[in-house]
C-alpha cells in the first residue's frame, strides 16, 4: 500500500538543505481545471480555507457547472473555486476548503527574482510517449533573464527543465542565493553560515515552455514573477481575509 504523506518527517531533511530535500513536494498540488491537468501552489492559509496560485490557462474558460479540483500531496480531492483570474497575466487564484492541516509556502517581500538565481521547479508532469506515467518531479536550474511587460506577463526565462502538467506550478530559491540572514541558519564560523535550515522562498510559477516563431522551442521556460501575482491578486486575498502572509519564523514549514 502506499504511503499517505501528510506531514513532514525528518527523513524529508536531507543535506545540503539548498536542494536536497522534499519540503516542495508538500507546497505543490494538482490542480484539474476545465483544460488539461497543471499544477499548482499553496500560497495562504484562513481557518480551513487554502488558496491555491496556478496558470490561467490551467483554469480554462470556466462556466456555470465545471468543476475544479485541487490534489494534495496526501492524495485527497479537494472541490476548489475560482477566485480571480487577469487577462493580462497567465495566473488565476482558486480556493479550497479542507480541515487537514497543509503547508503553504514562503514568500519573502525582499527576495526577487534576478538573473543568474538558483531555482528549483516542482510540478505534476503528464504521462507521455517515452514516460508512461505521471509523476510529481522537480528540477533545478537558474534563472536566465528578468523581463518587464513580457506577453501574458511571463516576466521569469529559467533554464530548469519543465513538462507538459508542471503549469502552474511553483517555482522556488532560497536564502542562500541573497545576502538576506535567514532564521534558520547558524552562523558560528567567522560570518559564513555553513549549516542550517533553509526555508524555500516561492519566487513565482510556472507557465509554458519558450518556443520560436518558426517553430521549436528554445529550451528555456517561462514563468510569472510572485510579486506580480501577488499585485493582482493581494486584493481578493485581502477580502478573503488573508491580510498579510507570514515571516519565516511564522511559517508551518519553519516551525515544524
Amino acid at each position: 500500500k502506499k504511503k499517505v504523506r501528510e506531514k513532514l518527517s525528518i527523513d524529508d531533511f536531507r543535506y545540503p538543505m539548498g536542494f536536497n530535500n522534499d519540503i516542495y513536494d508538500f507546497l505543490t498540488v494538482t490542480v484539474y481545471g476545465v483544460a488539461s491537468p497543471g499544477s499548482g501552489v499553496i500560497i495562504a492559509k484562513n481557518e480551513n480555507e487554502y488558496y491555491v496560485l496556478t496558470a490561467n490557462h490551467v483554469i480554462g474558460e470556466v462556466l456555470k457547472g465545471d468543476v475544479i479540483e485541487v490534489q494534495t500531496l496526501d492524495g485527497r480531492f479537494h472541490t476548489a473555486k475560482l477566485l480571480n483570474f487577469d487577462k493580462k497575466i497567465d495566473g488565476a487564484l482558486i480556493k479550497f476548503s479542507s480541515s487537514n492541516f497543509y503547508y503553504p509556502a514562503f514568500v519573502h517581500p525582499k527576495v526577487f527574482p534576478r538573473t543568474g538565481m538558483g531555482i528549483i521547479t516542482t510540478g505534476y508532469a503528464l504521462a507521455s510517449k517515452e514516460a508512461t506515467k505521471g509523476s510529481l518531479r522537480r528540477s533545478m536550474g537558474q534563472i536566465l533573464t528578468v523581463l518587464d511587460g513580457n506577453k501574458d506577463g511571463y516576466d521569469l526565462l529559467y533554464d530548469a527543465a519543465t513538462n507538459v502538467g508542471m503549469s502552474g506550478g511553483p517555482v522556488f530559491s532560497d536564502l542562500m542565493q541573497t545576502n538576506i540572514q535567514g532564521k534558520g541558519w547558524d552562523d558560528t564560523s567567522g560570518g559564513h553560515a555553513c549549516f542550517g535550515y533553509s526555508t524555500p522562498i516561492l519566487v513565482g510559477i510556472h507557465g509554458r515552455a519558450e518556443s520560436y516563431r518558426a517553430g521549436g522551442k528554445s529550451g528555456a521556460s517561462m514563468g510569472i514573477s510572485i510579486h506580480t501575482l501577488l499585485s493582482k491578486f493581494g486584493k481578493t486575498l485581502f477580502d478573503e481575509g488573508v491580510t498579510s502572509l507570514p515571516d519565516e519564523e511564522q511559517t508551518r514549514i519553519y516551525k515544524e
